[in-house]
């Protein structure tokens, strides 16, 4: 961006998901600002610039998490080096030291469900989680005071007033337990309906045959208007059918899918996939 001189332009493309969060950032800078929201107004370099920025913020303050949990996994291996006498030529490694030594440094293979899972799903502050995991750390008393200083200071300066899960989780265990916790959000599915009987009409063979004209405003009971497919539901009520095009029909046999009693036909509703 640096290199753009006069006249020159820059384009900038980005997926619908993109698109759509800058759109809500915007909108939401708006409201903050107490300013009128006007519909289809153009996504400007400020908006571009506010989704990164966010992002940015956002992936700072995930990357402060996984910072001061390996900063606790390296103090606790300098813990356990320090059992060694770096000065002495002469020292021997037994069996014994190399196995305190490993037991230190390495991350446990096997771990318990309940202590995976069995704490409380508390939200608090990085300061408040990293905290008590150093209150948690065997020989806890034998890491460095200088650097656990440190790294809470960073975390209370940069993890500001934002929560997340407490559990003393590590980062693959944090990130499968968030994936259950969305999962478990439910889902209210329709409920399961009768599927009406199909019916061919006769109207609707006679469009196979390329020497009959037909004129579909005289069958109102077999053909009509592309809104008519939205009956039973609200989004009739806000398309503003009006406007739409009048050369566009649909079979009333299209729109009579289920046998309903009066319910509104939301839940049913479909993206569609193709229109010929």
């Amino acid at each position: 961006m640096r290199k753009l001189g006069n006249g020159h332009s820059l384009t900038f493309w980005s997926s619908y998901e993109v698109h759509q969060r800058i759109e809500t950032l915007k909108r939401n800078s708006l409201i903050i600002e107490h300013k009128r929201i006007k519909g289809d107004e153009p996504i400007n370099l400020i908006d571009i610039l506010r989704w990164v920025y966010e992002n940015t913020q956002q992936a700072t303050w995930d990357g402060l998490h996984h910072w001061a949990a390996q900063s606790l996994n390296f103090q606790r291996k300098v813990s356990a080096f320090q059992h060694i006498n770096w000065n002495d030529n002469q020292q021997e490694f037994t069996n014994s030291i190399m196995t305190d030594l490993s037991k230190e440094c390495c991350e446990p293979e096997i771990i318990e469900l309940a202590k995976m899972y069995g704490a409380a799903k508390e939200l608090q502050t990085l300061f408040e989680i990293h905290h008590k995991r150093y209150e948690h750390t065997h020989h806890h008393h034998c890491l460095s005071k200088e650097i656990k200083d440190a790294v809470l200071k960073r975390l209370e300066d940069y993890g500001g007033t934002k929560q997340r899960l407490s559990q003393l989780l590590d980062e693959e265990q944090q990130r499968e337990l968030e994936q259950e916790l969305e999962e478990e959000r439910q889902q209210e599915r329709p409920p399961s309906v009768k599927p009406c009987e199909s019916i061919l009409h006769k109207e609707i063979k006679r469009l196979c045959d390329l020497h009959s004209d037909m004129d579909l405003t005289q069958f109102p009971n077999v053909f009509r208007h592309l809104p008519y497919a939205f009956t039973g539901t609200t989004f009739l009520r806000e398309c503003q059918s009006e406007n739409w095009s009048k050369n566009i029909w649909v079979s009333t046999e299209f729109q009579r899918v289920i046998e309903t009693k009066g319910e509104s036909l939301n839940p049913f509703l479909r993206p569609p996939r193709w229109i010929l």
